[in-house]
């Protein structure tokens, strides 16, 4: 038997047809008295193939497709037996639009008072190495830039003063924007922006879709006047040494309104060694006789050789704000919205204070003592959601 097959015909489906139709439903709704909304079929002709109808309803996303079905439809009134084979499903010319990068730093140092660091980084969408496939190319834009310094605020007084204060400060963030629309991940981002009508929903889809990572830190390491009396005195002020640091933490994205954390952190020690002579009260005795070589050699130190105090309180705080991506994803065309109705906050709270005493005290040349305390204080602790 021979059996002679038909010629195959293939169906080429231009992806961007699917989703510039939704793209326009979306714009259309957005438009006063149109009668469009998600629950009613829209339907458009394939411009390239005008034969082709293309409908959708609901707010379905081709980057979320789990099955496909293929229907025949018979327009003739009378019954008609026919065999479909369905093969080689592929997916061809994919978008390679390639990408650039930049990467910048400047360094700039002032003599000995303190230096200055800049950097930045930009990737832009669709930018990857050369062993790298389409898949594995940036989907978004990410720039990176950072600023940090560091320096001796004491530099800017008097010598006189002896002041020592070493100054540190860096500022950092990150934005990552996708190039598709996360709440509707087949479209782009610019084209889902353009479809919004007023500034406000443009600026609430912006705030969803955009990833945001800020770093602040400032401290203030061993402050210190270095002035000390010619006999070293218990309030001289170079005995005191102080310390202050601060950071936060500030991120945001389509899954965190946002979320902080900050810390704060204070410190102040003590150090005091008197300068003196021990007494001897036996020690002009004229007497050699080795018996009494223990009572002329007899000391007393009447003052500690070193007192020395450390205090820190330190506070933290942390608060979370998720948002509902069933509600986002629903209305993703809507604009607007935060998603965060209906979802409490969740925070954390610390704040801590400890404290430390040590003393030296060599009571005599062979008699010594030394002392030291430790105290930790949990002032308050919260964890819960509002």
């Amino acid at each position: 038997q021979l059996a002679v097959w038909p010629k195959a015909n293939n169906l080429d489906i231009d992806l961007s047809t699917l989703t510039n139709v939704k793209k326009n439903r979306n714009r259309l709704k957005n438009t006063p008295n149109s009668g469009i909304t998600y629950a009613r079929v829209y339907s458009e002709y394939d411009p390239d193939s005008p034969a082709n109808k293309v409908s959708v309803i609901g707010n379905p996303s081709l980057a979320e497709v789990k099955t496909m079905m293929i229907g025949v439809r018979n327009n003739s009134r009378s019954t008609k037996s026919a065999e479909v084979w369905v093969n080689e499903l592929r997916l061809t010319e994919f978008n390679e639009e390639g990408g650039w990068a930049a990467q910048g730093n400047l360094n700039v140092q002032f003599s000995d008072i303190g230096s200055l660091n800049l950097a930045g980084h930009y990737e832009t969408a669709g930018f990857g190495g050369l062993e790298q496939s389409v898949s594995e190319r940036r989907l978004d834009d990410y720039l990176q830039y950072s600023v940090t310094t560091s320096f001796d605020l004491g530099r800017f007084f008097p010598k006189k003063a002896k002041l020592t204060a070493p100054i540190y400060y860096s500022y950092s963030k990150e934005l990552i924007t996708p190039k598709y629309n996360p709440l509707d991940k087949d479209l782009l981002l610019d084209d889902a922006l353009d479809g919004l009508s007023t500034s406000r929903e443009r600026d609430s889809l912006m705030n969803i879709a955009r990833e945001v990572v800020t770093y602040r830190n400032f401290s203030l390491s061993n402050m210190r006047l270095g002035i000390v009396s010619k006999k070293p005195m218990p309030y001289d002020p170079g005995n005191f040494t102080f310390s202050y640091a601060n950071s936060r933490h500030h991120s945001q994205g389509s899954t965190t309104a946002y979320e902080n954390e900050l810390n704060w952190r204070g410190a102040m020690t003590y150090n005091y060694a008197p300068a003196y002579s021990a007494w001897e009260p036996f020690k002009g005795m004229k007497n050699k006789s080795p018996w009494l070589k223990f009572i002329k050699e007899t000391n007393v130190n009447w003052l500690p050789q070193s007192i020395s105090f450390n205090t820190d309180i330190s506070r933290y705080y942390y608060e979370l704000q998720l948002r509902d991506m069933e509600a986002l994803t629903t209305g993703a065309s809507e604009g607007g919205s935060t998603g965060t109705e209906g979802i409490p906050v969740s925070f954390a709270k610390e704040f801590l204070w400890n404290r430390d005493f040590a003393l030296r005290w060599d009571l005599t040349r062979n008699l010594r003592m030394n002392f030291t305390s430790g105290t930790r204080a949990e002032i308050g602790r919260a964890s819960c959601r509002e």
